[in-house]
């Protein structure tokens, strides 16, 4: 059930652009759209949107659930709507498209129901992850480790597709709202993509590797993408049906990185950039005295605001009282408070809860000692042009500090002697960019990443 077959025999000459060059593809998830909609064929607002394309793409890869009922008139008014439209579409294999008449649909278009071509020196491999339910099958295993092994060196970009959002299963996505099928209660028990694909993928270091997944946006409580980074593997969805803010991606590939742009199906919506719509990181260190009296009314604490943040959750020590759910929170203490902590975290809704950032406090009076187990913490700022990093150590260390964009590449790089107490470095080659950052501090014994959105 497996098929090689090559991009350049199936687009237009005007599509088939230099090696080098750089093309573009559209990538569609959930794309018959709502459960209780009429079409028999595409989701109508996508069909709309895609006729408004100014670009050329070199395809359009729909990540299953392409029809809502898997019937001969529904796959052919697919067929007929993508060629109105004048694209050449890839099929991913989805629970609602996966019986014998869509099985017979994806071989004869397909000769597989998974497959693998080439666009220029760029990979993609197409996975059917209903063949065994919600993971992936011994067979295609094989097949994903042979069809990277025979590559060739020129290969740094593999692009993999495949339905429901099997990463799910791990404990960080507890909360991620795909739809029903591809969360993590539903999810956590059948998923191999932990501990069979992902170790493939890793193991070629020397490559860079894009899912895209299109199990969101088809149930009203749904997200409507999905995005995370684990080394050398890039996690996307996109997905549309039931939610305001359904859309589908758009990837423009060049030879020295990808980026992604979701387009709204809706003109009413905003969409935030691809890096927005994952578990947001831990907050900076928690700014405010360390050391309190408790005579005094009120103290305020605050972290530096989460760039994908929808709101903050405090937890409090007993003797320590205050509400918020923003990034900044007045707190009261109790007469008789000694010492305690107070530790914030970031939510996303429909996508989760941070790791807290922690700060140990103490009555001035208190004449024990403070419990004190923090690692060094750091947090971004921007003024103006300006972007300041602030480190937070807890103990003299060297460290070293890297700064990367979303693609990987490495923006900055400095070994940086942190002193006990607040280190604040200014990073002068980053005064004009734009976009998303992501800072690693590396200590002797810990490692520390912090995502943060330059404007």
């Amino acid at each position: 059930m497996t098929g090689l077959i090559t991009v350049f025999s199936l687009l237009p000459q005007i599509l088939m652009a230099q090696p080098g060059s750089g093309y573009s593809i559209i990538v569609a998830g959930h794309a018959y759209g709502a459960h209780a909609g009429t079409n028999i064929g595409l989701h109508p607002p996508l069909l709309q949107k895609l006729s408004e394309e100014k670009d050329a793409v070199s395809a359009l890869i729909l990540t299953g659930d392409i029809v809502n009922t898997s019937t001969t008139a529904s796959w052919q008014q697919v067929e007929k709507e993508i060629t109105n439209l004048g694209m050449y579409a890839f099929y991913v294999m989805g629970n609602h498209d996966n019986n014998a008449t869509g099985k017979a649909v994806f071989a004869a278009k397909h000769g597989g129901l998974y497959y693998s071509f080439n666009i220029q020196n760029d990979l993609f491999i197409i996975l059917n992850s209903t063949e065994s339910d919600r993971s992936i099958s011994p067979i295609q295993l094989q097949f994903l480790k042979n069809t990277i092994l025979n590559a060739g060196s020129d290969c740094h970009k593999v692009f993999v597709f495949f339905h429901e959002v099997i990463w799910n299963s791990h404990e960080k996505y507890k909360l991620v709202r795909s739809n029903s099928r591809s969360r993590y209660a539903q999810i956590k028990d059948v998923s191999n993509f932990w501990t069979e694909v992902f170790p493939v993928l890793t193991a070629n270091a020397e490559r860079e590797f894009y899912l895209f997944s299109g199990d969101v946006g088809g149930n009203p409580d749904a997200i409507a993408a999905f995005y995370d980074k684990w080394q050398n593997v890039a996690l996307l969805s996109s997905g549309m049906g039931e939610v305001a803010d359904e859309n589908y991606l758009k990837v423009k590939i060049r030879p020295d990185t990808v980026l992604f742009e979701l387009v709204a199906l809706n003109d009413e919506a905003t969409m935030n950039p691809m890096e927005w719509y994952s578990v947001p990181v831990k907050p900076g260190f928690i700014d405010g005295p360390q050391k309190i009296n408790t005579s005094a009314p009120v103290f305020r604490y605050s972290v530096s605001p989460v760039f994908n943040a929808t709101g903050y959750l405090w937890s409090l020590s007993e003797g320590i009282s205050g509400s918020s759910d923003t990034a900044s929170i007045n707190l009261h203490f109790a007469a008789g408070f000694q010492k305690g902590q107070i530790m914030a975290r970031a939510v996303n809704d429909g996508f989760g809860i941070s790791e807290p950032a922690i700060l140990e406090i103490q009555n001035e009076n208190y004449t024990g000692f403070l419990d004190n187990t923090i690692s060094p913490e750091f947090s971004v700022f921007q003024s103006g042009q300006l972007v300041q990093i602030r480190f937070y150590a807890k103990e003299p260390s060297d460290s070293n500090l890297q700064v990367f964009n979303s693609a990987g590449v490495l923006l900055f790089q400095q070994n940086v002697g942190l002193n006990q107490g607040l280190n604040t470095l200014d990073i002068s080659e980053l005064t004009n960019y734009k976009g998303l950052i992501i800072v690693k501090l590396q200590t002797r014994n810990s490692c520390f990443t912090r995502k943060e959105l330059i404007n």
